[in-house]
């Protein structure tokens, strides 16, 4: 590193590193910086690379902003860069932001709100290192990198996506029937009628049109700051990707629905997705064409050009040491800091994924006077839009009540999630179409379930003694005991009506198995699985849906599932992870509703 000395007002000392030694310096700094936060890093690319559809355009965006950079570099070179203390103040301001929504309170252990505080802690290392005046040309890369390079969760997504999902579905049904096509709507399915078949079309949330427009957000941006001279020019190009992208996906939908009418398999698998990616083809020419539009509206006044400074070396000011010292300093004390806050409050901040002991599949078609008659099998496009490989879907009817409604079984199981909102009845019954007959569901206990289970006195969680229920192996014909879930047996209920069938009564009742406990609700979902409290997760929703007259109401519905679950729920379990062994060092119980 050489030192020169400008003459003025008063001497400045300045420091010329060399490319090595600034290549250095940069990626021992970016190393840690990734160090620190490694848990977030580790979950964003891993959420990249396994749902590359939705957010893998997050891997490109940390490229483009380095181009915003290049593109700006003699300018933010004309002058040596004057680091600034206030970066600094902004580094451990995003170190405790990460900190608590990392460590802290429940509510705020979040996958995008510890992404604001890395966020934060970037944006102040930047300002630190550069200074100000360097930040006028730095910091749309930076917001940038910050806003569109990491996963959007489907806690803060689950009602946009909802809104879209609706938005495409109204649109293709009314551009079907604009050439000619008999169609009708319910929630977000479409009925295609042709050659005399009905032949459903569901919007699922992989067609919402929700990856689509944050792919467009963040391209419409990158357009913008590149193609667009004006800020009124930039502003509309960016506000244009919205109605862009709905366009074009009603556009795909509407080709996924006339490709099902030839053949099925089209609107499902490996074609669906390849139909979403053509379509970006002309997605992204009718953006240039917008940017085009633009540009025509605005007569070009030649202006006097740039003086060109030329390329300059990367010049700091006589702080820089220090500075970079105190950056580095604060990384490592907040990492120190954030391993330490988490041992004293036990928080584990990676969650170890659990396997399933067998595959759900090997649940028996048949317990007791209960079989199955139909199993449900899943696309691509569904399992995508489930989020897990490991479900199942069966209807169960009893041979000892055959006047009793069928029993339809959905099993999903979810582990090493980043705060996946489980797929409920409540939300998804409504897309179907269906009208909720009761406003909200309501957690309802069944009586007297698990009466015959015997409690483990010698292992626990959370204080209360494992269930133990014994079932009949028909391979080796010997009794085996099984561990239950703890807690309430409690399934969160709601009724429907569907519209073509007004009298008939729809029930939908589902639970989960979460960590060895049973939880009726999301949220309880949330709060043991994604808190930190113990270093592995894991998540199981039951789902039980039957259909009846006016006379099936909830009682009988709860009596008929209580009945099933009392022989089918041991089965589940020798299915699921057996708490007591994956953990057998103590735990850290954690309660929720």
């Amino acid at each position: 590193m050489t030192e020169t000395t400008t003459a003025g007002p008063s001497l400045k000392s300045e420091y010329t590193p060399s490319a090595a030694t600034l290549s250095l310096l940069a990626a021992n700094l970016l190393a840690l910086f990734v160090w620190v936060f490694w848990t977030f890093f580790e979950r964003q690319a891993r959420f990249a690379i396994e749902f590359q559809a939705d957010w893998g355009h997050t891997i490109v965006i940390p490229f483009i902003a380095g181009w915003f950079v290049w593109l700006n570099r003699e300018r933010i070179l004309s002058e040596p860069l004057r680091p600034s203390l206030m970066g600094a103040v902004l580094v451990i301001v995003g170190i405790l932001w990460f900190a608590v929504s990392a460590i802290g309170p429940v509510l705020l252990r979040h996958h995008n709100i510890m992404g604001m505080g890395v966020g934060i802690t970037l944006f102040g290392i930047v300002l630190a290192l550069c200074g100000w005046k360097a930040m006028k040309w730095l910091w749309v890369p930076v917001v940038y990198l910050i806003v569109f390079s990491q996963t959007i969760s489907d806690r803060f997504l689950e009602i946009l996506t909802f809104e879209l999902q609706g938005i495409a579905t109204v649109g293709a049904e009314v551009g079907l029937s604009l050439f000619g096509y008999d169609v009708a709507r319910q929630g977000h399915t479409l009925d295609i009628y042709h050659d005399g078949k009905v032949m459903p079309l569901n919007i699922a949330e992989a067609c919402s049109g929700m990856r689509m427009l944050v792919a467009f957000l963040a391209l419409g941006v990158a357009m913008a700051y590149r193609g667009l001279d004006t800020v009124w020019q930039r502003i509309v190009l960016v506000l244009m990707a919205v109605p862009t992208a709905l366009f074009v996906n009603v556009l795909r939908v509407m080709t996924l629905a006339v490709l099902s009418t030839l053949d099925t398999n089209f609107a499902a698998g490996d074609f669906h997705s390849m139909v979403g990616l053509l379509w970006l083809i002309p997605a992204f020419f009718i953006y240039l064409g917008i940017m085009w539009a633009l540009r025509l509206l605005v007569i070009e006044i030649e202006e006097e050009p740039e003086e060109h400074v030329g390329e300059q070396p990367v010049r700091f000011s006589g702080r820089i040491i220090s500075v970079f010292i105190a950056c580095i300093g604060l990384l490592v004390i907040g990492k120190v800091g954030l391993v330490l806050g988490a041992e004293m409050l036990h928080v584990h901040m990676q969650r170890e994924p659990v396997d399933l002991r067998r595959s759900l599949s090997l649940i028996p078609s048949a317990v007791g006077s209960w079989r199955s008659v139909s199993e449900q099998k899943f696309d691509a496009a569904i399992l995508e839009q489930l989020g897990t490989s490991s479900c199942i879907a069966r209807t169960y009817i009893d041979d000892d009540a055959p006047s009793r409604p069928p029993l339809q079984l959905h099993l999903a199981y979810y582990t090493d999630q980043i705060d996946a909102v489980p797929h409920v009845p409540d939300r998804c019954g409504i897309a179907a179409g269906l009208v909720g007959r009761t406003p909200e569901p309501t957690n309802r206990l069944l009586q007297d379930f698990g009466s015959s289970w015997q409690p483990d006195s010698a292992n626990m969680l959370d204080g209360v003694p494992y269930p133990i229920a014994s079932v009949r192996d028909t391979v080796t014909e010997t009794d085996i005991e099984v561990r239950m879930p703890i807690g309430d047996a409690a399934v969160r209920h709601m009724e429907f009506l569907h519209p073509q069938h007004p009298d008939e009564r729809i029930h939908a009742g589902y639970f989960f198995v979460v960590n060895g406990r049973w939880r009726p609700s999301p949220t309880g979902v949330k709060i043991v699985a994604f808190t930190g409290g113990e270093a592995k997760a894991y998540y199981c929703k039951v789902q039980i849906m039957s259909a009846g007259d006016a006379r099936y109401d909830e009682q009988a519905f709860l009596a008929h599932t209580g009945d099933f679950l009392q022989l089918m729920l041991p089965e589940i379990m020798r299915s699921l992870p057996d708490w007591k062994e994956e953990n057998a060092s103590e735990v850290t119980g954690v309660e929720a509703n």
